[in-house]
C-alpha cells in the first residue's frame, strides 16, 4: 500500500477510536452480562466453553431445578468466583436457593438476549427500528431462524418475515427524514431492510440434494422479494456456513437476474474470511453490472470461522477459510478495493468492527473519489458501541444488522456473538475488553501474498516409511468437480456391460456352469454382474491351494505383507469413483454412502498395514538379568472370510485386508447381491502384488459354499459379518471338530443390532431430528449399526417425535443414481417382501405415524415408515428388521429410557442426546452396547476412530478398525531364552 494511504487509513482509525473516547466510557462498557464476567470467559476457556454450553441448552430447561441442575452440572469445577454472581453453589447456602440460582441464571442470559436481539415480534421489531432510525441509525431486520427440518418450518419462516416485512413499511412513513440514511449518490435507499438466511427457507438445502433445496428455497425467497418491490423494500441474502455457500450465491444470481425482480433492492454477503472470496465478489459484481438497481454486497469477515476450521480439519479436507487473521484481514481489504474499484455497478457496505477494516474502506473509497455517503458501515446490534458512536460522528451512514426472533432460535445466534466477542482475534477483546495498545491493532495486515483455496493433497503411502495413519476423505460434496466427476462415473456404470465375475483358485480364474446374476435394485431387470456359483467341490480346492501358500505367506516379513495393503489402498484410491458408482448401480447405495463405503476400505488396507508393523515388534514382555524372552506374533492360518452386501467393498476388505496383513492366506466368499463390488477387491490385492493362491474368491450361495467353508478342517479362522441366524450357527457349526482337524477354530463373528437412541428432556430438536433420520434412514436402514428404537423421554415428545414424522416425510426416496437420494431401494425381492410385511403388522404394535408409500414404481423400494408409542414387548421393538422402519417408545424419565434401550439381546451401538452432562455419563456408563454416541448419528464408523463392534447376540467383542483386531488372527508365540553360560551373560 502506498505510504499516503497507510497514513491516512491509520489516521481515520485513530479518528473513529477517538470519538468512541469522546462518547464517554459507558460505551465501552459490554452491557451483556458484566465486564467481570466476560474478562473471566476470556482468560478461562474452561469455563468460557461451558458458560457457552448453559447459555445454549437455557432455552429448554424447565422450571427453576433443572436451571439449577444444568448450571450446576456446567459450572462446577471450572473456577467460577462469587463475585460474578452466577448463583452456583447458592442452593447450599440460601433458603430456596435453587430459585435464587435460577433467577440469577435467567435475569444474566436475558440481559444478554436483550443486549443482541431487537425484539420477538413484529410490534418489537417496529420500535426497535423505528427507535433506531429516530438517533440516526438504518436497521437491517434478521428474522432468526436456522436450518429448517420440515416444509412448514420453512412457510412459516417466510411468512415471518412478510409479517415483519410489511410491519416496517406501514411504520417506516412516518419515521422522521434522514438524508444521509434515504440516498447515496446512485440515488434513494429504502427505509426497510430484511436480511434472510436460505437455509431457513427450505429441506434439503444441502449440496447433494441441492437441486431440490434450491427450488424451494428460490420459490419462497421470490415471493418475499416480490412482496418487497410492493413495498419499496430492500431484502438482504445472508450467507452461513461454508457447506451451502455456493448454493446460496447461484440462488441470489437466479434472483438477480430475475426480469421480474429487476425493480427489487436486493443484497448478498461476501465472507472475506473464505478463501475463494474474491473469486464469489467478482461473480456477483459481474451479475450485478446486468441490473438497473445495483446489487448491495454486505462485506464481512465471518461469523462461523470455529466451526468451519474444525469441520474441514476433522474431514480431511482444505480449511475453507483463512487461518491467519492477517490473511482475513488482507482478503478484506482485497475485496473492500474490488468494491469500490466497481462502485456504481455495486453498492458496498463494509461490516466490521475493526477499526482498521472500517479505516480502510473509507480511505480507499476518498482516494478513489466516492463520496462517504457513497457507501455505508454496517456493525452489529448491541455489539462495541463505542465503534457505533464513532462513525456517527464522523457523518458516515450506520445500519446496524439487528436480529428479532424468540430465545430458542436466538441461541445459536447469540452463542457465535458471544464466541465473536471472547475469541482470542476478536477487535472487540483486544481494544475494549483488554485495552491493547491502538497502534498494534490498525497495523496494516502483515501479509505478501494471499493463499488461495487449497486442494487435497493425498500422497500415497510410502511402505518403507509410513506417515501416521490418517482416515482417507470423504468426499467434498459441497465444491462441483467431485459432484461432476462422481455423476460421469455414475452414468458411464450405470451403461456399463455386464460383468463377468469368475472365482479364483490358486491364482487362476475359474468358471462354473452354474452362474448367479447380480441386479440393480432399482432396476431388477438389469443386471450388473454375472458370477461363478461355486460349490463345496470349489471349496475344498480354494482351501487346499490356500494351505499349499500357507507356511510362505505366514514366513514373508510383515513390512513386506503391508506392503501389499499399502499398494491395494493406493489402487482403490486412484479408482475410487468408479468403485463407488459399481455400489450405487449393484447393491443401490446413495452417492454419500457408496463413496463411504470405498473410503472405508481404503482406511482398513492402510490401518491395519500399520498395525501389523507395530505388532511385528513383538508384546511388552519382562526379561530379567540372564534370561531373554520375547513375545511375538504369527498367523493363525487359512482364514474363510463370510462377507455381506450392505457395506460391498469395506466390510470384505477389512476383514481380508486383516487376515492378509497378519500372514493368513484367505478364501473370500462374496455376498450373493454383491460379487461385482467384491471382485474389485480381488483386484485391488493382485495389482498390489499378492502372490498367487494367497486369496481365493468363491462366488456362491452360503449354504453351498459358505457351509462348507465353515466346516472344513483346515480353516482356522472364519470371519463373519451377517444376521445374527447365520452367525450363531457358524459358531455352532465350528465348534465341532471334524476328522483331520488339528486347531480350534476362531469365529469373528459380527451380527445385527437392534439399536437405540436416548433422547433427553433438554435436547435441541434441531440437532437431534437430522440425527435421528440420518442413523434410522441413511441407506434406507440397511445398517447393522442403523438407529430402530428412538426413545424419547417424555418431556421432550411432541418436541421432537412430530417433526421427526414430519422430517420423515420429506425424505427424497428414489433410485441412487440421482444425487439427490437419500432413501434408495431396498436390496432384493426377499427383503422386499419381508419388510413390507412388517410395515403392514406394525399397526398391531404401535401406532403408524407415518408409511410412505410415494416410491418409484419399479424397483424394491420400501418407504420410510415411524411407528410411534410402540409396545416394547412386540416384535417391532425387539427383532432386527434390516429396513427403513423407526419403532419410537416413549420413555417416563431416564431410568425408563435406558431400561427401554436395553431390554434386547443385542448390543452393538446406541446414543443419547442430552445437553446434561450428569446424563451423559451415566448412559454412557450404563447403555448396554459396543459403540455408545453422544450428540451425533450412530452409524459411520471411522476406522481408528471409532472402534466398530458390539458383543451379546451382536457379536463376539470384536472391534474392526480398532488396535485389538488383528490380534484375533494370530497366535502369540512366546520364548525364553537362558542367556547364563558359565556364570557369564552379556551385557542387556
Amino acid at each position: 500500500m502506498p505510504d499516503a494511504l497507510e497514513d491516512r487509513v491509520a489516521a481515520t482509525a485513530r479518528r473513529i477510536a477517538a470519538l468512541g473516547d469522546d462518547g464517554g466510557s459507558a460505551v465501552y462498557r459490554m452491557s451483556w452480562w458484566s465486564e467481570r464476567l466476560l474478562d473471566w470467559a476470556m482468560d478461562h476457556p474452561e469455563f468460557k466453553a461451558q458458560l457457552f454450553r448453559f447459555v445454549d441448552v437455557f432455552p429448554a430447561l424447565d422450571g427453576d431445578d433443572d436451571v439449577a441442575r444444568h448450571l450446576g452440572e456446567y459450572m462446577s469445577g471450572v473456577g467460577v468466583p462469587k463475585a460474578l454472581d452466577l448463583g452456583v453453589d447458592v442452593a447450599d447456602h440460601v433458603p430456596f436457593g435453587k430459585r435464587v440460582e435460577a433467577r440469577v441464571a435467567r435475569r444474566n442470559i436475558t440481559r444478554m438476549a436483550e443486549q443482541f436481539i431487537l425484539g420477538e415480534t413484529a410490534a418489537e421489531a417496529v420500535e426497535g427500528a423505528s427507535r433506531l432510525w429516530a438517533s440516526g441509525i438504518a436497521t437491517t431486520v434478521d428474522l432468526l431462524g436456522e436450518k429448517t427440518i420440515v416444509a412448514a418450518e420453512a412457510d412459516r419462516y417466510a411468512a415471518r418475515v412478510i409479517e415483519v416485512l410489511d410491519a416496517l413499511a406501514d411504520a417506516a412513513p412516518g419515521w422522521t427524514d434522514q438524508p444521509l440514511l434515504e440516498a447515496d449518490d446512485l440515488g434513494p435507499r429504502p427505509r426497510v431492510n430484511v436480511s434472510v438466511k436460505p437455509t431457513a427457507l427450505a429441506v434439503h438445502y444441502e449440496p447433494l440434494t441441492r437441486a431440490h433445496g434450491l427450488a424451494s428455497a428460490r420459490e419462497r425467497l421470490r415471493r418475499i422479494c416480490l412482496r418487497a418491490g410492493e413495498r419499496g423494500a430492500t431484502v438482504h441474502v445472508d450467507m452461513e456456513h461454508a457447506d451451502v455457500k455456493d448454493l446460496t450465491l447461484g440462488l441470489f444470481r437466479d434472483l438477480a437476474t430475475d426480469p421480474e425482480l429487476f425493480h427489487v433492492d436486493l443484497g448478498v454477503v461476501i465472507q472475506a474470511y473464505l478463501r475463494d472470496s474474491r473469486d464469489d465478489l467478482a461473480e456477483v459484481i459481474a451479475v450485478s453490472s446486468l441490473r438497473q438497481r445495483p446489487v448491495t454486497v454486505r462485506l464481512v469477515k465471518g461469523a462461523y470461522w470455529d466451526t468451519e476450521t474444525i469441520q474441514a480439519r476433522a474431514a480431511g479436507w482444505p480449511v475453507p477459510v483463512f487461518e491467519d487473521k492477517d490473511e482475513t484481514d488482507a482478503s478484506y481489504e482485497r475485496c473492500v478495493r474490488l468494491l469500490h474499484d466497481h462502485h456504481g455497478a455495486v453498492r458496498a457496505a463494509f461490516a466490521s468492527h475493526n477499526l482498521r477494516s472500517l479505516a480502510y474502506a473509507v480511505e480507499y473509497a476518498r482516494e478513489s473519489g466516492i463520496p462517504d455517503e457513497g457507501y455505508e458501515i454496517q456493525m452489529l446490534h448491541g455489539m462495541a458501541e463505542p465503534i457505533h458512536h464513532a462513525i456517527r460522528r464522523m457523518g458516515l451512514r450506520l445500519r446496524v444488522y439487528a436480529p428479532v426472533g424468540e430465545l430458542v432460535p436466538g441461541m445459536a445466534y447469540l452463542v457465535r456473538r458471544l464466541l465473536e466477542n471472547t475469541s482470542n482475534e476478536s477487535f472487540v477483546r483486544h481494544r475494549f475488553a483488554e485495552g491493547d495498545d491502538l497502534d498494534s491493532l490498525i497495523a496494516a495486515p502483515d501479509v505478501d501474498t494471499i493463499p488461495g483455496l487449497d486442494t487435497v493433497d493425498r500422497r500415497e503411502t510410502d511402505p518403507s516409511d509410513p506417515a501416521p495413519y490418517a482416515p482417507e476423505p470423504l468426499r467434498e460434496w459441497r465444491r462441483p468437480a467431485p459432484r461432476d466427476a462422481f455423476a460421469a462415473e455414475v452414468a458411464t456404470a450405470g451403461e456399463a456391460d455386464v460383468l463377468t465375475v469368475p472365482a479364483v483358485i490358486a491364482g487362476e480364474r475359474v468358471r462354473t456352469t452354474a452362474t448367479i446374476d447380480s441386479v440393480d435394485p432399482d432396476r431388477p431387470d438389469r443386471v450388473v454382474a454375472r458370477a461363478a456359483a461355486c460349490g463345496a467341490s470349489e471349496a475344498d480346492d480354494a482351501v487346499a491351494a490356500a494351505v499349499a501358500v500357507q507356511e510362505r505367506w505366514r514366513s514373508t516379513p510383515a513390512p513386506d505383507r503391508a506392503a501389499v495393503l499399502f499398494r491395494a489402498a493406493a489402487w482403490m484410491r486412484a479408482r475410487r469413483d468408479a468403485l463407488a458408482a459399481r455400489q450405487v448401480h449393484e447393491v443401490g447405495k446413495p452417492w454419500d454412502q457408496a463413496d463411504a463405503d470405498v473410503c472405508e476400505a481404503v482406511d482398513f488396507c492402510e490401518y491395519y498395514a500399520r498395525e501389523m508393523l507395530r505388532l511385528d515388534a513383538g508384546g511388552p514382555v519382562q526379561s530379567p538379568p540372564g534370561e531373554a524372552n520375547r513375545l511375538r506374533y504369527v498367523g493363525k492360518g487359512v482364514t474363510a472370510v463370510i462377507a455381506p452386501w450392505n457395506f460391498p467393498l469395506a466390510i470384505p476388505c477389512g476383514m481380508t485386508a486383516a487376515a492378509l496383513v497378519a500372514g493368513n492366506p484367505v478364501v473370500l466368499k462374496p455376498a450373493e447381491q454383491s460379487p461385482g463390488v467384491a471382485w474389485s477387491l480381488v483386484e485391488a490385492f493382485e495389482a498390489a502384488g499378492l502372490p498367487a493362491g494367497v486369496l481365493g474368491f468363491l462366488p456362491g450361495r452360503g449354504e453351498d459354499v459358505g457351509a462348507r467353508l465353515v466346516e472344513h478342517p483346515d480353516v482356522a479362522v472364519i470371519a463373519f459379518t451377517g444376521s445374527r441366524e447365520v452367525g450363531l450357527a457358524i459358531n455352532a457349526a465350528a465348534a465341532a471338530v471334524r476328522p483331520g482337524q488339528h486347531l480350534v477354530k476362531r469365529v469373528i463373528a459380527e451380527m445385527g443390532g437392534k439399536n437405540a437412541l436416548v433422547v433427553d428432556a433438554d435436547v435441541d430438536p434441531d440437532q437431534v431430528v437430522p440425527i435421528a433420520l440420518r442413523s434410522a434412514f441413511a441407506y434406507a436402514g440397511q445398517k447393522c449399526s442403523a438407529l430402530s428404537r428412538l426413545i424419547v423421554l417424555d418431556r421432550a415428545w411432541e418436541a421432537v417425535v412430530p417433526r421427526l414424522v414430519e422430517a420423515t416425510r420429506e425424505l427424497v426416496v428414489g433410485p441412487a443414481a440421482e444425487m439427490g437420494t437419500q432413501v434408495g431401494p431396498v436390496i432384493d425381492a426377499d427383503a422386499w417382501e419381508r419388510l413390507r410385511g412388517v410395515v403392514a403388522s406394525a399397526s398391531s404394535h404401535g401406532t403408524v405415524a407415518l408409511a410412505r408409500h410415494d416410491v418409484p414404481d419399479r424397483g424394491w423400494y420400501v418407504g420410510p415408515t415411524v411407528v410411534t408409542d410402540v409396545d416394547p414387548a412386540s416384535s417391532l421393538a425387539r427383532e432386527e428388521h434390516f429396513g427403513p422402519v423407526l419403532s419410537v417408545l416413549r420413555a417416563a424419565d431416564l431410568d425408563d429410557a435406558l431400561r427401554l434401550a436395553n431390554d434386547t439381546p443385542f448390543a452393538l451401538t446406541a446414543g443419547v442426546c442430552s445437553r446434561s452432562p450428569s446424563t451423559v455419563e451415566r448412559c454412557v456408563r450404563e447403555l448396554r452396547a459396543g459403540n455408545v454416541y453422544v450428540n451425533r448419528d450412530i452409524t459411520g464408523a471411522v476406522v481408528g476412530r471409532h472402534p466398530f463392534g458390539g458383543y451379546g447376540l451382536s457379536g463376539v467383542g470384536s472391534k474392526a478398525g480398532g488396535p485389538d483386531y488383528l490380534h484375533q488372527l494370530l497366535d502369540p508365540r512366546a520364548t525364553s531364552e537362558n542367556t547364563v553360560r558359565q556364570g557369564f551373560a552379556p551385557e542387556p
